[in-house]
């Protein structure tokens, strides 16, 4: 963000005197990263905008701050416009007497969760010990190798319902464990972390904000992005041990398999980055760039623009270093294949599954009184997850689609 660029939003004097809520700071390059680690609020900075808050905390006022800068450099900064910005991102605790107010602060889970009690989860060591259970799981695969994951150990009944009904269990259990990691990483850092449920095209998702960790040195960051994985690979290791070395039969061998597989399968959606995924994060901090989804897209609509000649607009890669365009372009290239990609597996794929087994659970019913049940279940499971996604797309996406019906009903009525 250039200081000089910052729009005025109105509402500060040259004479007030501002005090800004404790903000994290950290370089990052030619840099700094500014912001808010209890709310997840953060931007990135030059140089001079670090010295307008460094100088504002001490106690001096815009004019001050602005002759002050001048002197020091020679060139006149809009200080009173970037301050505007900063109290509109929330950053302002107080202009003069007055308190700004401050509802920008997330509320997180597990609060009772101190960082003290898992401050181990940081150990410089840890990683050591996800890779020795990574090895020992490929040691298993290879002296076993029956135990490799398949998606025919996920049909271990024929009674679709009580599958459907164990593997979601089982799914969702390795999926709140595997949010519940990245939670413990980054409440270790003091990061109010907080899970939610969402939508990512037409996956159903749990997510962690750690948003907060980007105040926090770059090995504590990564740890907290990539502890979801850490777990599911220990979790993995653990099954496969168990398998290999006491060889469970029956139903707790197929629980032992389905477990595995379901968490292989979770395993390679984090390299689908094109969602927003743990490894996406963690590309997204290696290759410097503050939000590489939105710039992404953006750069896919400059594209299309260009496409369909809508009008002359400037290509927004070129506001960032060379390094970074070149991440920003090569990810929205992976974001419009990965997106097709995803969404014509769906149709061609997913939807006639998904129409099969309900006609087949259909079919179940009333045939006999066990077989009913089983159908019920298998209905009530599929059709459940349907109004669960359709019900997190539309709190995600209602301020678009609502904004989008108001701009076409303007335009019907002219």
């Amino acid at each position: 963000m250039a200081i000089e660029e910052v729009p005025a939003t109105g509402g500060l004097a040259g004479g007030s005197r501002v005090r800004l809520h404790r903000l994290s700071q950290r370089p990052d390059g030619d840099n700094w990263v500014i912001g808010r680690v209890e709310t997840g609020d953060f931007i990135v900075v030059p140089d001079v905008a670090h010295r307008v808050i460094t100088l504002l905390g001490e106690d001096r006022d815009i004019d001050d701050v602005a002759a002050r800068l001048r002197a020091e450099t020679g060139t006149r900064f809009a200080v009173a416009d970037f301050v505007t910005a900063l109290d509109g991102l929330g950053f302002v605790a107080a202009v003069d007497d007055q308190i700004r107010a401050d509802d920008t602060r997330v509320k997180p889970s597990l609060p009772w969760l101190r960082p003290g009690y898992v401050r181990w989860l940081l150990h410089p060591l840890l990683p050591i010990l996800v890779a020795g259970f990574a090895v020992a799981a490929v040691i298993m695969l290879v002296l076993h190798p029956g135990l490799l994951p398949s998606y025919r150990v996920l049909v271990w009944s024929k009674r679709a319902g009580l599958v459907l009904a164990v593997n979601a269990a089982i799914a969702w259990t390795l999926i709140l464990v595997h949010e519940c990691a990245h939670l413990a990483a980054a409440r270790a850092a003091g990061v109010p972390a907080r899970i939610t449920l969402s939508t990512r095209l037409q996956f159903l998702a749990a997510q962690t904000d750690v948003s907060g960790v980007w105040a926090a040195p770059r090995r504590t960051r990564m740890t907290a992005y990539l502890a979801g994985m850490g777990i599911d690979i220990c979790g993995a290791g653990i099954c496969l041990l168990v398998l290999g070395l006491a060889g469970p039969h029956g139903l707790a061998r197929s629980l032992l398999a389905v477990a595995v597989t379901l968490t292989v399968i979770g395993l390679s959606g984090q390299f689908m980055v094109f969602m927003r995924t743990d490894i996406y994060f963690a590309l997204q901090d290696l290759t410097r760039c503050a939000n590489l989804y939105a710039e992404g897209s953006g750069y896919l609509r400059y594209l299309g623009g260009r496409v369909t000649r809508r009008g002359p607009h400037p290509d927004p890669s070129l506001a960032y270093p060379a390094a970074q365009r070149r991440a920003i372009r090569l990810y929205s290239a992976v974001l419009l294949a990965g997106t097709a990609v995803c969404l014509g597996i769906e149709i061609v794929v997913t939807l006639p599954a998904l129409v099969t087994l309900l006609a087949r659970a259909m079919s179940e019913i009333g045939r006999t009184p066990l077989g009913s049940v089983d159908g019920v279940v298998a209905l009530a499971i599929l059709l459940g997850f349907q109004v669960l996604w359709m019900s997190r797309w539309w709190h995600r996406h209602r301020h678009q689609v609502q904004a989008l019906t108001g701009k076409y009903l303007r335009t019907e009525r002219r």
